[in-house]
């Protein structure tokens, strides 16, 4: 039970539920007092014990669910697929070719018996190591040890020869595995990270962004909005630093003669600050649109410190999507975009072309422009001139390429034509090179 207690701990701890070691002791004594036989009276001791808040006592009684509840097998096979075969009938016909040990795994299945399997798949977890997990590496270890002790493996080969019963080997082979990855998937999160946010952000972090599952997007998108805010908050504080100015003594001294020079009033020179407006052509083409997708939410979550925002998409052609972000939830409007605009065949040329008939005459010194895209024009003409033309009307250029700097350059790649003509060229690949060139923007169109 102490090692029990100490694991269901370090889980609430995985969970952001903040325990102490001084309520851990308090805990164990509530739990010496009380002991295990009513699961009820168990959650709700312990509950009072360790989570303090609301939020936090959501999460314990989550996590406790999940880590008292964490019997393997818990789901019974589909009846509609072995209920016309007898567990005898099928072992005649695969004993001849198989062992005890997977003759004994089929019987407790077609019988229901899965509390003994269920048993022994825990102790073999214990064997691999199931409670020193830490990477996805270990998780699969896991799941391979107990798969090869227990053979089943040898369900599909199995179904080979037994002709018969085929169909009911394979949906066996397959139930088997789908529980065992189950079982060892919740082990993990309770190991690694019960609440599985963690884990997620530092993998969001590490990870190049075209390489995240799309099942990963609304968690990946929600550390997106965290670091936007985060990064919201910063320059916030700065500008307000900044606004304050510079004493304007001449006017002070005049405003004060009142008070016999004494400087009761004090005043601030004035700027008027000319709104920057920031241009930005994203390339939504197949090969960039899982970091375009970031990428626009991204700056679209930083629209109250970066205001005056204008964006486009292309792959063969350009089209404004502003709009879509104003009507629109960022999630829908960016589904919209990438299918609208992320079909065709890549033209950089034409989408600069397209892009300076649109917005020329809006171009000025104060003007900022941000391209997002590999500069893989497909051999198409790159019409750098138009970039270089472009690049002369406005302040600063800034071009993201996804692509490691050594394959700039490389194939139908235009990086050294495009580069010459940006202030600065970056990759951005990771959820780090978003915020640290959303910070540098920042700072460059105060």
């Amino acid at each position: 039970m102490d090692v029990t207690f100490a694991r269901f701990v370090a889980a609430l701890r995985h969970a952001d539920v903040a325990v102490s070691p001084a309520e851990t002791l308090d805990a164990f004594q509530v739990l010496s007092t009380i002991g295990v036989s009513d699961p009820r009276l168990l959650h709700d001791a312990l509950s009072l014990a360790l989570a303090k808040t609301a939020h936090e006592k959501a999460l314990f009684s989550d996590c406790f669910e999940r880590f008292f509840h964490q019997l393997a097998f818990q789901e019974a096979p589909r009846r509609t697929m072995i209920r016309s075969v007898s567990a005898a009938g099928v072992i005649a016909s695969i004993e001849r070719v198989t062992g005890e040990d997977i003759q004994k795994l089929v019987t407790s299945l077609l019988d229901g018996e899965r509390d003994h399997l269920s048993m022994r798949v825990q102790e073999l977890a214990q064997d691999a190591g199931v409670f020193s997990m830490r990477t996805l590496r270990d998780k699969n270890h896991v799941v391979r040890h107990i798969v090869t002790a227990l053979h089943i493996d040898t369900l599909r080969e199995l179904a080979r020869v037994a002709d018969p019963h085929r169909d009911v080997l394979n949906y066996l082979h397959h139930y088997v595995m789908g529980q065992i990855r189950h079982y060892v998937d919740e082990q993990y999160r309770l190991v690694v990270d019960a609440s599985g946010r963690k884990a997620l952000l530092d993998a969001a972090l590490k990870s190049h962004l075209a390489q995240i599952s799309p099942e990963y997007y609304a968690e990946v998108e929600s550390v997106v909005r965290n670091l936007a805010e985060r990064l919201s908050q910063q320059h916030r504080r700065r500008r307000k630093r900044a606004q304050r100015g510079m004493l304007d003594v001449r006017q002070m001294l005049r405003d004060n003669v009142a008070y016999n020079g004494n400087l009761f009033r004090l005043r601030w020179r004035q700027r008027k600050l000319e709104r920057s407006r920031v241009f930005v052509l994203c390339d939504v083409s197949g090969s960039v649109s899982r970091i375009a997708r970031f990428l626009l939410l991204f700056l679209h979550e930083l629209s109250d410190v970066l205001p005056n925002v204008r964006t486009f998409a292309f792959s063969n052609s350009l089209g404004e999507i502003t709009e879509f972000f104003e009507r629109h939830d960022h999630e829908r409007a960016i589904e919209e975009v990438l299918l609208r605009w992320g079909h065709g065949t890549t033209d950089y040329g034409r989408a600069l072309l397209d892009f300076r008939e649109r917005v020329a005459h809006q171009l000025n010194h104060r003007s900022t422009i941000i391209v997002l895209g590999d500069a893989r024009s497909n051999f198409f003409d790159p019409r750098s001139d138009v970039l270089r033309d472009v690049s002369g009307r406005v302040k600063q250029v800034f071009w993201l390429n996804p692509e490691r700097r050594d394959t700039w350059g490389e194939g139908d790649s235009e990086m050294p034509r495009y580069a010459p003509h940006c202030l600065r060229v970056e990759r951005c690949s990771h959820l780090q090179d978003l915020n640290r060139f959303a910070d540098t923007l920042l700072n460059a169109t105060r």
